[in-house]
């Protein structure tokens, strides 16, 4: 790697990079916020590094490949629908609906362990299914869409959509969990 490839993947990151900070800010506030959520239901903290972790890293490995298929030329930055676009995107969704009843599962069931009742387990499954998908569609889309959009601007989107899409997916994810918990209990 060479002074101008890591000059490059600065000058792109360190905005991103700036921004992500920023956001991360608010993440934080609204969390914080939502504090009397978080003490009805307190399994919620058990939920919340995993459920925002799943999401970063599903819209990461949509960036990844995408920009790899965009860099190879196997795709273009257009928008069309492509049998590559839509087996990466089917996949993402499949993962997504593995994985979130599972840790609603693991949640639930570590806070029945914990002394919380079992009629909680169907709602840490409830939660964690339709925050997760609703945050996964969300952010397999905007994966697409700032994948699209920095390759076209001649930037690298695993160095500016990645960091960016997870800082997002931690505001959204959260967002939207304690959204669904209101709707649920």
């Amino acid at each position: 790697m060479s002074y101008l490839d890591v000059r490059e993947i600065f000058e792109e990151s360190i905005p991103v990079l700036t921004l992500t900070a920023a956001i991360s800010i608010f993440s934080g506030f609204f969390l914080n916020n939502n504090e009397e959520v978080l003490k009805f239901l307190p399994g919620l903290l058990i939920i919340i590094p995993s459920f925002i972790a799943i999401n970063g890293n599903i819209s990461s490995v949509m960036t990844s490949r995408l920009s790899s298929a965009l860099h190879m030329g196997l795709i273009k930055p257009d928008f069309r629908r492509t049998s590559l676009l839509m087996r990466n995107f089917y996949s993402m969704i499949f993962i997504s609906l593995v994985s979130f009843p599972v840790l609603g599962l693991i949640a639930g069931g570590l806070n029945v362990l914990f002394g919380g009742g079992a009629e909680c387990m169907l709602a840490f499954l409830l939660i964690t299914f339709a925050a997760g998908m609703t945050t996964a569609l969300v952010l397999i889309f905007v994966s697409m869409l700032f994948s699209y959009l920095t390759y076209r601007r001649g930037l690298d989107p695993d160095n500016v959509v990645i960091p960016l899409l997870t800082t997002i997916g931690d505001l959204v994810g959260i967002s939207v969990l304690l959204i669904v918990t209101g709707l649920v209990i």
